[in-house]
């Protein structure tokens, strides 16, 4: 009786040892992490300015998986095909001139950036005025930082860019707030009135 209590309590030892090795395994938290820092990925503290600007810590918890799976989502749909439209009106001595870019990744986030321009009448001159974007993700934020614009000398296409970051409140042992780049770059030709936007991890 005594020999079969003895080996009860060691196999009861033996699955909990083994319960705790899996939760703690060392190398799967390496893992979870490299899979993370392939698309850049670091860490934000709460005392970033971002962190409280974004209210990042209203964002549900994710795991590491469900963030990987966003992000290779996200990557695999910047190589598709996209189709901008471009909003012009007449104001007076210019133009209003808006180009939009709404995307939307595989029927579940919809990215949407509008630049919003001003055309001279008489020299058709470009200029800058604002931007606007927002997405309609609850599991992640993304901000864009701000474009700036320049235009070709040879082309005289005007050329937009923004650094933007996704960011994610991902759980492991601890509450790990999470930030990725994503560079956003656009052009916008005057005489056919096109207008060309990419996205890249």
């Amino acid at each position: 009786m005594k020999s079969s209590i003895f080996v009860v309590a060691m196999l009861a030892v033996l699955s909990m040892t083994s319960c705790t090795a899996n939760e703690n395994d060392p190398m799967e938290q390496v893992e979870s992490i490299d899979m993370l820092s392939t698309y850049g990925a670091r860490n934000v503290s709460s005392s970033d300015k971002t962190f409280k600007n974004m209210h990042l810590d209203e964002l549900p918890g994710i795991s590491v998986k469900e963030a990987c799976d966003i992000l290779s989502i996200i990557k695999a749909h910047s190589q598709s095909e996209k189709n901008y439209e471009v909003k012009e009106s007449l104001h007076g001595d210019h133009y209003d001139v808006d180009i939009v870019m709404d995307e939307t990744v595989s029927n579940k986030y919809t990215f949407t950036i509008q630049l919003h321009m001003q055309k001279d009448n008489h020299k058709g001159t470009m200029y800058y005025k604002s931007y606007d974007a927002n997405c309609s993700a609850s599991n992640f934020a993304w901000y864009i930082k701000g474009f700036s614009f320049a235009t070709d000398n040879v082309t005289g296409d005007n050329k937009f860019e923004s650094p933007s970051y996704l960011y994610f409140k991902v759980m492991t042992d601890e509450v790990n707030y999470i930030q990725v780049p994503v560079m956003v770059k656009g052009t916008y030709c005057p005489t056919t009135n096109k207008a060309e936007f990419t996205y890249s991890l």
